[in-house]
């Protein structure tokens, strides 16, 4: 299994943003962005993304190795980062312990979820990631919704897929 085993972010983008800023402010690279999301011919044009998009963006300068970072956008909140990831609010709410009050996160806070990502390879598919790693094809397309390049019925060599951690109502369980 392909696994990534190093930071990610994940990035909703906002009007004015550019691969360019984006990859600056999270220290990479424009073209392990346009990589991991598939954002190159033929696919789209190259650095055509738009707001709302939901990009992974490899490295980083916060954190720890192997952990996916979600930046809050204006609309998110805990219960829809939690519905997103299938986990509950608490278990969010639990693995960051800077947030103070789970009724309020604010825009831009960086807040670690459980999800680790995994690099599409030749003769994947979306039953075959199922099948492989015991997830749900709904949970692995609802982690991923919004994503520049991400279609369920194809996948692109180097795509890089958000995937849910197992986790119970409380517990998350760890690789």
């Amino acid at each position: 299994m392909a696994v990534i085993e190093s930071t990610h972010y994940v990035y909703t983008v906002q009007p004015g943003d550019t691969l360019y800023s984006i990859a600056n402010r999270f220290d990479s690279s424009v073209p392990a962005i346009e990589q991991a999301n598939s954002l190159y011919p033929p696919f789209t044009d190259p650095g055509l993304i738009f707001p709302g998009q939901l990009l992974v963006i490899p490295g980083g300068r916060f954190g720890f190795q192997y952990e996916v970072y979600y930046t809050v956008s204006r609309r998110d909140t805990l219960f829809s980062m939690a519905q997103r990831f299938s986990v509950s609010t608490d278990l969010l709410f639990g693995i960051n312990s800077q947030i103070a009050n789970p009724d309020y996160i604010s825009t831009n806070q960086v807040v670690r979820v459980p999800a680790f990502v995994y690099e599409v390879i030749a003769g994947d598919s979306l039953s075959r990631i199922s099948s492989q790693t015991g997830l749900s094809m709904d949970k692995i397309i609802k982690a991923n919704e919004r994503r520049a390049g991400f279609s369920p019925d194809v996948l692109y060599i180097g795509y890089l897929l958000l995937l849910p951690l197992p986790a119970s109502q409380n517990i998350l369980v760890l690789r």
